[in-house]
């Protein structure tokens, strides 16, 4: 009993869970739940012998979670809406642990990202082998790019974007650059290239541009900043499947005729943004037809009208696994405005912790789910949902340390 009591209170212990945790993201979600709830479990122990600090930025995740509890007073699926609080309950379960587990040193904080930086880096490897197995038995250079790469481990390639974008950021402005470091970098940048996601490539090199020319003395911006350049200008100017992807959406994106056709064919050519458009579209005509602004239609609880509108516009029947692919919308339908309200709250406490702390991870984790909600319904999903509150409550129970810092 008193060993395991020392293992309970010891920082290292939280260290190694948080970083397996965030390890394990990518692999099936059995493993992460488990994870979470030994470091739950662990954290409920532990809270007896310390004290226990709690940050008013974990209320936002709690709030938006009791939001959803409320919406079961008005969901025409109490079955549907109970699965999605069921899916949904890593928001009460992250926080919790994070207000009743010992203090996490900026020292230990960075340790839990670098091992991650360490594990995405493997899973990297791993890909890029698998498809170099493939590309020689079969001559198919496809297998090296977007959805294809991650296909293995059956991965969605923007999910995995995002863990690299945010991981790949952490290496270049927080950690020292030894070589493993400078390595490890490369292997992201490669990855996050290979992954082909659009938008997660121009917001990581925003961020990236943003942070070098803030954080870093002139003589490494002249060094860094034309190696960004250069290498997006390579993306741009070379025949490679990124570039061809930018170009598809400028080309074969009907704009006009998504947002006024009112019957489609099934084998109508979609791109990402045309059907993100679509599925906004038949979002605000939802609305009008069911006033439903207030409160939404409950948690887990538009799939079926979102293919009832699918089927009336003759859309093919393998879009109908698609939510909105829109956080923001998809809040605002299943939860009416307060929920889009909440969610906004969420990313308003990260923005609001970067201007107290000026920490450039907080920067980092705002911009990029700020981009990516436009396009994904990312905390909708069990791994982005533990991505994000995990970083999220990460850098909120460290941020009075830098707070300190920059006092001195």
């Amino acid at each position: 009993m008193q060993l395991l009591n020392k293992i309970v209170v010891s920082e290292r212990t939280y260290v190694v869970l948080l970083a397996a945790l965030l390890i394990s993201l990518p692999l099936s979600y059995g493993f992460g739940t488990g994870i979470l709830i030994t470091l739950l479990a662990a954290s409920l122990v532990s809270a007896r012998f310390h004290k226990i600090h709690f940050r008013r930025g974990y209320l936002a995740p709690i709030l938006l979670y009791g939001l959803m509890i409320v919406s079961l007073l008005w969901t025409s699926s109490t079955h549907n809406s109970l699965r999605g609080l069921e899916r949904q309950l890593a928001m009460i379960i992250i926080p919790m642990a994070f207000i009743l587990m010992p203090e996490i040193s900026m020292r230990s904080r960075n340790s839990i990202l670098y091992a991650f930086s360490i594990g995405l880096s493997i899973f990297a490897l791993f890909f890029f082998a698998l498809a170099g197995v493939d590309y020689l038995e079969a001559g198919n250079v496809n297998r090296f790019f977007y959805h294809a790469l991650v296909s293995p481990l059956e991965l969605n390639a923007i999910y995995i974007s995002v863990l690299v974008s945010l991981s790949g950021l952490f290496l270049l402005f927080v950690q020292r650059k030894t070589t493993v470091v400078i390595c490890l970098l490369i292997v992201h940048a490669i990855f996050l290239v290979l992954l082909a996601s659009k938008i997660i490539i121009v917001i990581t090199a925003l961020v990236a541009a943003i942070g070098i020319i803030s954080r870093f003395r002139r003589s490494r911006i002249m060094i860094l900043l034309p190696v960004l350049l250069l290498g997006l200008l390579l993306l741009m100017v070379t025949s490679n499947p990124v570039k061809e992807r930018f170009e598809r959406e400028v080309t074969a994106s009907n704009i006009k005729e998504v947002l006024q056709c009112e019957r489609f064919n099934k084998v109508y050519d979609w791109t990402g943004t045309t059907i993100r458009l679509f599925q906004a579209r038949i979002f605000v005509e939802m609305f009008e037809e069911d006033k439903v602004y207030f409160t939404g239609y409950g948690i887990n609880n538009s799939k079926d009208k979102i293919i009832e509108k699918q089927k009336h516009y003759n859309l093919w029947q393998g879009y109908y696994e698609y939510n909105f692919h829109n956080q923001y919308i998809q809040a605002f339908a299943e939860l009416g405005v307060f929920g889009f309200v909440f969610l906004l709250l969420l990313l308003g406490v990260v923005l609001w912790y970067y201007l107290k702390t000026r920490d450039i991870m907080f920067l980092s984790l705002f911009l990029v789910m700020m981009v990516v909600f436009l396009t994904e319904s990312y905390i909708w999903r069990q791994r982005g949902l533990y991505h994000f509150l995990v970083l999220f409550c990460l850098l909120i129970k460290t941020a009075p340390l830098l707070q300190k810092e920059n006092r001195k």
